[in-house]
C-alpha cells in the first residue's frame, strides 16, 4: 500500500510555476524530492510556492559554484525536472545521459526549439502574449475556428445585447489570472516523466523528455484553435467560445454569481414563474425541458434571445435558493467562489482534495490537496513547505555518499504504452480527453461509442479529443453486444470512462465486474466532483471552474468584474491529464507488481490544481498573494499587465528590481513612479509609438515583454517550423476536409500526434474480426453493433 513513486528520488532544478507544480505532483505520489534552491531564482517570491514546494526537502546550491554537489544528487536520482534555457556545463542532456544512464531528465522550456521563438522570455504571461492565448479569454465573434478557417460567419449581423458581452467594455486582448500556459506545461511534464518510468520499467534504460510553455499553450487551446476546410460540416462548429454568445453568468438578488451550465431555459425562467423558486412537475429538468440550447453554432440565436428574460428571473432570487432547486431539478449549477471560499469548503477538506498543511510561520494552510487518486497506492499529503536551505547539509552528504549509477540494460520500447490496448467508454472531452493522450503515447484505444453518438462525433470538441482512436459502435444494453465487450476487456489493459459510476455499475461495466473478467485490468473512473455528498450532482468544466475558484480569477471578480470561463480552461482537458498521470502511474506499479487498480480523478480537482497558487489559512484571516486582475482586464501589477500601442498592444512581465531598473532606462519619465502613475506614465508612453516599434527598445534594454499576437492561433498555425516538428499537426477528415489542430504536446521517445478522429463505428468490423467475432454480420443487421 506504498504510494506508487515510494522510493524514488527526484531533483529539482527549476524556476518558475511549471517546474514547481511537476515536482509538487511527484512529491504527492510518493517521491523523494529535493528541491535545490537556486541564488539567481527570479521566481523566489511567487506566492504560489508555499503550495508548489511542499514535501520537499530544500537544499541552496548554486548549479556553477556547486556543480559537483549537484551532479552527485542527480548521479543518484530516477528524475532531474530543470528549466534551462542554456545548461550550465556539465548538466546538458548528453552530460547526464553519461552520469546517469538510468536517470529520467525532463526540460521545460519557453518556446522548446521553436525557431520563431527562440530565445524569447520565459515568463507565463509573455508567452501568452506571443501566442496569442490573451484573445481567447472572451473569443472573437464567429470563433477562432471561423477565423483561422476563412469561414464566411451567417451571423455576422447577430444583434448583441451589451449586457451579455465577455468581459470588460473595452476592445482588445484581456489577461488572465490563471497561467494556463504553465498549467498546461506541468500536466504535459508530468506526463512525459510518467511515460519515461514506465518506458524505463519495461526496457531498463532512462531518457530525456520535455514540453515548453508554447505546447501548454497548445494544450489549452485545444478545443478553440483548430483550422479545418469545411467548418461548416454539420454539427462541427459550436457557439462555446464565441464572445457574443453569454456563458450562463447571472447574478442573483444578493449580489452572488451563479453558474448555470450549459444554459436551460426551461429551468431558468420554469422554476421562478412564481413568487417562489418551485421546481414544477415537468419541463424544468434536461430531461424533460421543451426549452433547451444545443452547442450547435446557431443555437446563439436562442441564448441570445433568452439570455435577457434568465438574467431578470435570476435577479429576483437569492443565490442559496437557486442552488437548492437546481439540485432538486438535477441541472448543473454552482454559485461562483474565490479560491480561497473553496479552501475553506469542509467537504472538499473531508475528501483530501484540501489538505491542511503545518507551516513554520502560520501555524497552518490549507491548499489544494490529492488530485489523482490511485486504489492500491493511496499517497497522504501531511508535510508542508520547508524554510529555502533547510536541507542543505543533509544535500551536500547525500552528493558525497553517491555511487556510481548502475548501467541501463535493455532497450527503449517502440512508445512508452506500445502494446497497450485502452476502452474508451468516455462521454464529451474529459473522459475521452485522457484515453486520446494515451493513444498519443502509443495506446491501440478503442473507442467505444454508444449507437447514438452521431451528433456528439461530429463537434470540434470531438475532433480534439479523439484523436487516434478506433471506433466500435455498440449497444451494451443488449446481452449479446455487452458479451462481446467483456470479451474485448479480456484483451484490455485499461478501461476509461466518466459516465456517472450507478450508470457504469446498471450496465456491468464497473470495476468490480471487469476485475472480475481481467484481474490486472487498470480502471481509471472521471467525475465531475468530489467524492461526497456533490458526488451524484452533474457536473461540467464550466461548474466546477466555479466551485473552485479559477472563474473568479480569471473574471477579475477580486476587483469587481464579472466571472469568466475562458475557452483556454483546464477542466475537462486538465481531468484528462489528470487521468493519463493516474493511469500512467498505475501501469508503472502493475509492471512492478502484476496487479491492475482503480484510478480516479474529477474536473473539480484539474480547476484546484488550476488554481493552486492560492492557499489560506483554516480561518481565513490570511490568504496567499496570488495573482488579482484588475477590473479592466489589463492585468496584476503597472509592470505585469497588457498596454494598449499607438497600434497593436505590448505585455509586460518584469520579474524583479532588475528588471525594473530596464524598464526605467528604456521608458523616459517613468523612474521613480509606481502604482497608478507608473501605470499611467507607462500607458501614456506606449500609446506615442507602435508595439512593433517600441518591443526593439524593450528587448535592446532587456525588458521581459512581448507583443501581443494579432489574434488567437495565427502565429502557430502559420510556422512551417511547428508543422514540420507536429506541434502542430494536420490531416483529412472525410466530413471537415483538410483539418490542422494541436499536434505534439512533449517530446519522449516514440510520442507522436495521432491521427484524426474516428467516424461512429468506422471500425467495427476491423475490431470485431481481431477479436475472432465470426458473426459479424449478423450482429450488424441484428442492431447488437454498428458499422
Amino acid at each position: 500500500m506504498a504510494a506508487v513513486y515510494s522510493g524514488l528520488r527526484v531533483v529539482d532544478l527549476s524556476q518558475g510555476i511549471a517546474g514547481a507544480m511537476v515536482t509538487m505532483f511527484l512529491a504527492d505520489a510518493g517521491a523523494e524530492v529535493v528541491r535545490i534552491d537556486q541564488p539567481d531564482d527570479r521566481f523566489a517570491e511567487l506566492s504560489g510556492n508555499r503550495v508548489w514546494h511542499r514535501g520537499k526537502r530544500r537544499a541552496r546550491l548554486d548549479p556553477v559554484a556547486d556543480i559537483d554537489t549537484v551532479r552527485g544528487l542527480i548521479a543518484g536520482a530516477d528524475v532531474l525536472v530543470e528549466t534551462f534555457e542554456q545548461a550550465p556545463a556539465g548538466l546538458d542532456a548528453a552530460a547526464l545521459a553519461r552520469l546517469n544512464p538510468r536517470l529520467v531528465h525532463c526540460s521545460i522550456t519557453a518556446y522548446g526549439g521553436a525557431a520563431a521563438h527562440r530565445g524569447r522570455p520565459a515568463v507565463d504571461a509573455l508567452v501568452a502574449a506571443r501566442t496569442g492565448l490573451y484573445w481567447e479569454a472572451r473569443g472573437v465573434p464567429g470563433t477562432t475556428i471561423g477565423a483561422l478557417s476563412g469561414r464566411v460567419d451567417p451571423l455576422a449581423d447577430l444583434e448583441v445585447d451589451p449586457d451579455t458581452a465577455v468581459g470588460p467594455d473595452r476592445e482588445g486582448p484581456m489577461f488572465m489570472g490563471i497561467p494556463w500556459a504553465s498549467n498546461g506545461a506541468a500536466y504535459l511534464a508530468t506526463i512525459a516523466v510518467a511515460a519515461a518510468l514506465r518506458a524505463r520499467e519495461v526496457g531498463g534504460r532512462g531518457q530525456h523528455v520535455s514540453t515548453s510553455l508554447l505546447q501548454g499553450v497548445i494544450c489549452s487551446t485545444a478545443i478553440a484553435w483548430q483550422r479545418a476546410e469545411n467548418p461548416d460540416a454539420e454539427d462541427y462548429l459550436g457557439w462555446t467560445t464565441d464572445p457574443r454568445a453569454p456563458k450562463g453568468f447571472y447574478r442573483t438578488s444578493d449580489g452572488r454569481w451563479i453558474q448555470q451550465w450549459v444554459q436551460l431555459p426551461g429551468f431558468m425562467l420554469g422554476v421562478s414563474a412564481g413568487d417562489e423558486l418551485v421546481l414544477p412537475e415537468r419541463g424544468a429538468s434536461p430531461k424533460d425541458a421543451d426549452l433547451r440550447i444545443e452547442t450547435s453554432y446557431t443555437e446563439m440565436v436562442l441564448l441570445q434571445h433568452f439570455h435577457p428574460e434568465m438574467a431578470a428571473a435570476a435577479a429576483r432570487f437569492p443565490a442559496q435558493d437557486w442552488e437548492r432547486v437546481a439540485a432538486a431539478a438535477g441541472v448543473p449549477f454552482e454559485i461562483v467562489r474565490s479560491p480561497e471560499e473553496a479552501l475553506r469548503d469542509p467537504a472538499l477538506l473531508a475528501d483530501g482534495s484540501v489538505v491542511e498543511l503545518p507551516d513554520p510561520e502560520l501555524g497552518a494552510v490549507r491548499c489544494v490537496g490529492s488530485v489523482v487518486r490511485l486504489g492500491d497506492c493511496p499517497a497522504t499529503i501531511e508535510r508542508g513547505t520547508a524554510a529555502e536551505g533547510a536541507d542543505t547539509a543533509w544535500a551536500r552528504e547525500q552528493a558525497a555518499a553517491t555511487t556510481a549509477a548502475p548501467p541501463a540494460g535493455g532497450a527503449d520500447p517502440a512508445a512508452p504504452l506500445a502494446g497497450v490496448r485502452v476502452l474508451d467508454l468516455g462521454l464529451a472531452i474529459a473522459g475521452p480527453y485522457g484515453a486520446q493522450l494515451l493513444a498519443d503515447l502509443g495506446a491501440d484505444v478503442i473507442k467505444v461509442n454508444s449507437m447514438r453518438d452521431d451528433f456528439w462525433m461530429r463537434t470540434q470538441y470531438s475532433h480534439m479529443s479523439n484523436r487516434g482512436k478506433r471506433s466500435l459502435a455498440i449497444d451494451l444494453k443488449d446481452p449479446r453486444g455487452l458479451a462481446l465487450f467483456h470479451d474485448l476487456v479480456r484483451t484490455a489493459d485499461v478501461v476509461h470512462h466518466n459516465m456517472r459510476y450507478p450508470a457504469a455499475q446498471r450496465l456491468q461495466v464497473d470495476y468490480e465486474s471487469l476485475r472480475a473478467i481481467n484481474p490486472t485490468l487498470v480502471y481509471c473512473h472521471t467525475r465531475g466532483y468530489e467524492h461526497g455528498e456533490r458526488e451524484a450532482k452533474p457536473a461540467n468544466d464550466q461548474t466546477a471552474a466555479a466551485l473552485a475558484g479559477t472563474e473568479w480569477v480569471d473574471g477579475a471578480a477580486d476587483d469587481g468584474g464579472t466571472p469568466l470561463w475562458p475557452s483556454t480552461s483546464l477542466g475537462d482537458t486538465g481531468n484528462g491529464l489528470l487521468s493519463a498521470i493516474g493511469v500512467l502511474q498505475a501501469l508503472y506499479h502493475r509492471d512492478r507488481t502484476g496487479r491492475g487498480q482503480f484510478v480516479d480523478t474529477s474536473i473539480l480537482y484539474a480547476h484546484l490544481a488550476n488554481a493552486s497558487a492560492a492557499w489560506t489559512t483554516p480561518d481565513g484571516s490570511v490568504t496567499g498573494m496570488r495573482p488579482a486582475v484588475d477590473a479592466q482586464s489589463w492585468g496584476i501589477s503597472p509592470t505585469h499587465r497588457i498596454y494598449p500601442a499607438a497600434e497593436g498592444w505590448l505585455c509586460l512581465a518584469l520579474r524583479d528590481e532588475t528588471d525594473r531598473a530596464r524598464l526605467d532606462a528604456a521608458v523616459p519619465g517613468v523612474a521613480g513612479l509606481d502604482g497608478d502613475a507608473l501605470a499611467e506614465g507607462l500607458g501614456v508612453a506606449f500609446a506615442s509609438g507602435t508595439a512593433e516599434a517600441w518591443i526593439t527598445t524593450l528587448d535592446e534594454h532587456g525588458v521581459p515583454a512581448e507583443v501581443v499576437a494579432p489574434g488567437p492561433g495565427t502565429v502557430l498555425f502559420d510556422d512551417p517550423d511547428l508543422k514540420e516538428r507536429g506541434l502542430m499537426t494536420g490531416f483529412h477528415h472525410p466530413m471537415t476536409g483538410d483539418m490542422e489542430m494541436a499536434g505534439r504536446l512533449f517530446d519522449l521517445t516514440g510520442a507522436r500526434a495521432s491521427g484524426r478522429s474516428p467516424m461512429i463505428g468506422e471500425h467495427t468490423r476491423e475490431i470485431l474480426h481481431e477479436l475472432g467475432v465470426s458473426d459479424v454480420e449478423e450482429l450488424l443487421a441484428a442492431g447488437v453493433v454498428r458499422g
